[in-house]
C-alpha cells in the first residue's frame, strides 16, 4: 500500500490483520479500526487508531509493545501514527467502556476466522 490522502480501508484492516496474526497468532480475534479514520475524517497527519481484540486475559504491556513492533514498517510505509490497543474481545463485546461503545458504533471491524 502506498502512501495516499484517502485509505482504502478494507485493504489496510487486512494487512494489518496479516501481521498481527503472525505476531498473535490465534490469539487475534479481530481488530477495529476506530476514529477520524473510520469516520473519514482523517488528514494525511492523523494517527489511526485501531482496537485489536485478542483472546483474553489481555498483558497491557507485553501486548502493547507486539502491536508496536509488529506495525512499525506499516507506520514507517504511511508515514502515520498507528496507536493499536490491545483488548479483551469478550471485554470489547460487553460494551462496559464508552471507548469500546464509540469503536462499535463507529468503526470498520475486520474479523478474524479460525481455520
Amino acid at each position: 500500500m502506498c502512501k495516499i490522502a484517502r485509505m482504502d480501508h478494507k485493504l489496510f484492516l487486512s494487512r494489518v490483520k496479516q501481521i498481527l496474526l503472525q505476531a498473535f497468532g490465534n490469539r487475534l480475534k479481530g481488530i477495529v479500526l476506530y476514529g477520524s479514520e473510520a469516520r473519514s475524517q482523517a488528514d494525511p497527519q492523523s494517527d489511526i487508531d485501531l482496537l485489536v481484540l485478542l483472546a483474553g486475559p489481555v498483558d497491557s504491556h507485553d501486548d502493547s509493545w507486539t502491536c508496536i513492533n509488529s506495525l512499525y514498517p506499516l507506520v514507517l510505509e504511511l508515514e502515520r501514527p498507528i496507536h493499536a490497543l490491545p483488548v479483551d474481545q469478550a471485554e470489547y463485546e460487553a460494551q462496559e467502556f464508552p471507548l469500546y461503545r464509540n469503536a462499535r458504533e463507529e468503526g470498520v471491524r475486520e474479523p478474524v476466522y479460525s481455520l
